[in-house]
């Protein structure tokens, strides 16, 4: 039994909704890993045989998935919550959780996959015979990363998904299991979690159906989704009306082969200047009683000439001097192309003969890798926004903590915008002038919520008091 067949039967899983994409996620895949072997192995003909050559590979695809990623969530991003006690529970959930090296993780992915996922759960839960929780004093919250191969979606929208099954492999003693957790909406609109284990035995699996330690079903007690979807909001023009995202270079594949094609001759004429030494077939071989080759058969700078050749020359070498400088051009014509195409602008990679480069992170308010980022950030504001509230509603409800996400604010890095200072300055001079609260300023540019602004200015005040307020608190004492 496959993991689609068990969802097929108990979970009306269609099959078709990832089948239909399968050729494409290999692909997808393999340029991640930068080995796609229909491309990256190929033949050179010597005159007599075919030998197997490596393309040599830039991994750009690696390259602009984690340049994405690295721009759109940083250190410098933030998430505030609505109060102060709120904010120090959730940053000692997040120091626990590890969770902006997920969300930055999940970017990437999410990236160069087309889809990405985070599953929380609930661990080191105590319940009686009646399913009432009784303890949750050890108990932790756990994120789970799931790839795009491992996500099964049963239900969607225009919105995104609402119902979906996730999988995941662990091994146990030697012995490999795939783990499956299904999260669907009951009658009363919240979520219940319903978790399988199988024993997998090359790829045929076998449900155990009782687990010490592990709740079958779960009910979450809310509608709030234990689950976000991460993907580039970008339209999927390969398939329409399917759940799942396609990722930054779907639409340059030929740019990414144009750039490795390129590199590859590069390197090349780096190694050997591609020189050619042309060899008549009876030159090849010599007999001094064993048959001895007169050359590597494996060597492709020899080529051998066609039976007929003239006897004027036995042995021709082609020596031209290394174009270097030609094929650096033509790599970083295509680089500039492939940039381009993945949302960067122009000029945003270049290789300097030994190492590739980007261009300054300072990029004007109206260029296109500007207006990209902050179409991006739109949809994984989203995904960013579900997975803190699942795992604030988790540790709070079946744990220790008690986080209020009610006018929580997710805020972006803008640093690498040229005008940020002035847009500050601009507020700062409206706040003086009236047009502006200050704590309008400190949500417009610090990403605040009007709480913690507010609290934020009472403690400047208290700590640099104004004359007026010296004042007005001697004449109360007097």
């Amino acid at each position: 039994m496959k993991l689609e067949d068990f969802l097929q039967t108990n979970y009306n899983y269609n099959p078709d909704v990832k089948d239909v994409l399968k050729t494409y996620i290999e692909q997808w895949k393999s340029w991640y890993a930068g080995n796609v072997k229909s491309f990256h192995n190929y033949f050179i003909y010597n005159g007599k045989k075919k030998v197997n050559q490596k393309r040599f590979t830039m991994n750009m695809a690696k390259e602009i998935s984690e340049d994405w990623s690295d721009i759109l969530w940083s250190e410098k991003c933030e998430i505030n919550m609505k109060d102060e006690n709120s904010q120090e529970q959730f940053e000692e959930l997040v120091n626990s959780l590890d969770l902006y090296s997920l969300i930055n993780q999940s970017i990437e992915k999410s990236g160069a996959l087309g889809t990405e996922s985070t599953v929380v759960s609930v661990y080191d839960l105590v319940q009686n015979e009646d399913g009432m929780y009784l303890d949750v004093s050890n108990a932790k919250t756990r994120v789970d990363l799931v790839d795009i191969d491992w996500i099964y979606p049963l239900s969607w929208n225009n919105k995104g998904i609402t119902e979906c099954a996730f999988g995941s492999v662990e091994y146990s003693k030697g012995q490999k299991y795939v783990v499956c957790s299904v999260h669907k909406i009951a009658d009363d609109g919240n979520y219940v979690i319903y978790n399988h284990l199988f024993r997998d035995s090359n790829g045929n699996l076998t449900e155990i159906t009782e687990e010490e330690g592990t709740m079958s079903v779960f009910d979450t007690k809310s509608n709030i989704p234990w689950f976000a979807i991460f993907k580039p909001l970008l339209t999927n023009n390969l398939f329409s009306n399917s759940p799942f995202g396609i990722p930054h270079y779907a639409n340059a594949i030929d740019n990414l082969k144009a750039v490795d094609i390129s590199f590859d001759a590069l390197k090349n004429e780096i190694q050997d200047g591609r020189k050619r030494t042309f060899v008549r077939a009876d030159m090849l071989n010599y007999d001094d009683g064993t048959q001895k080759m007169t050359f590597d058969p494996n060597d492709t700078t020899v080529y051998q000439l066609p039976s007929g050749a003239t006897k004027d020359d036995l042995i021709q070498s082609d020596s031209d001097s290394l174009r270097t400088a030609q094929q650096i051009e033509t790599l970083n014509t295509n680089l500039n192309i492939l940039g381009n195409k993945v949302g960067f602008g122009e000029n945003h990679y270049h290789f300097d003969g030994v190492n590739l480069s980007t261009a300054t992170a300072v990029v004007s308010s109206n260029s296109k890798l500007f207006r990209r980022k902050k179409k991006l950030e739109i949809g994984y504001e989203s995904a960013i926004f579900d997975l803190v509230r699942a795992i604030c509603y988790a540790s709070s409800t079946f744990g220790t903590y008690n986080i209020n996400t009610e006018d929580m604010v997710i805020q972006f890095d803008d640093s690498i915008i040229e005008d940020k200072e002035a847009e500050s300055n601009r507020a700062l001079r409206e706040v003086n002038a009236g047009l502006m609260s200050k704590i309008e300023y400190r949500e417009k540019i610090f990403g605040e919520t009007p709480e913690i602004a507010e609290q934020e200015i009472r403690k400047i005040q208290e700590e640099n008091p104004s004359v007026n307020d010296l004042l007005g608190t001697r004449n109360n004492e007097e």
